[in-house]
């Protein structure tokens, strides 16, 4: 907390505000990872713990964090651990939930490649192969982008 203080009051004297936005906006980022840090380890406990209908409320809460670009991969490697899991153990619907609610948030090209093989991936689990298919080449809309 005194570096915050004390690089807030060396900033304020020498005036640069553009600078201190800047390390006000990486803070908050910081904080942001931190938080999704932490969510992580409480969605894994939960995960090994067999309460799937617990981890999509504490995997939203990352989502609400609304990280953007490079910020977004841990997030979609996040969903992609929960959706592995809940489709090895046979939790189709909140797969689903999850799958659907993140391409719903993130933006990213790479982001939504990798969710809609996700996608397909528990459909094709289910035995629902043309939707398997679609999901599969819906996916490869993103290849290139």
């Amino acid at each position: 907390m005194r570096k915050v203080l004390f690089l807030f009051t060396l900033l304020w004297s020498l005036t640069l505000v553009v600078n201190a936005q800047e390390v006000v906006e990486s803070a908050d980022l910081e904080t942001q990872l931190r938080f999704a840090a932490s969510q992580h380890e409480i969605i894994k406990i939960l995960l090994d713990e067999d309460r799937y209908a617990d981890v999509l409320p504490e995997f939203w809460k990352i989502l609400d964090l609304e990280l953007t670009g490079d910020d977004e991969k841990p997030v979609v490697q996040e969903a992609w651990l929960i959706g592995e899991r809940m489709r090895e153990t046979g939790q189709y619907d909140l797969a689903h939930e999850l799958v659907d609610g993140a391409l719903d948030e993130l933006e990213a090209s790479e982001s939504q490649f990798h969710l809609l093989m996700l996608k397909g991936k528990i459909f094709q689990d289910e035995g629902l192969t043309e939707e398997a298919l679609a999901a599969y080449r819906e996916a490869q809309l993103y290849k290139d982008e």
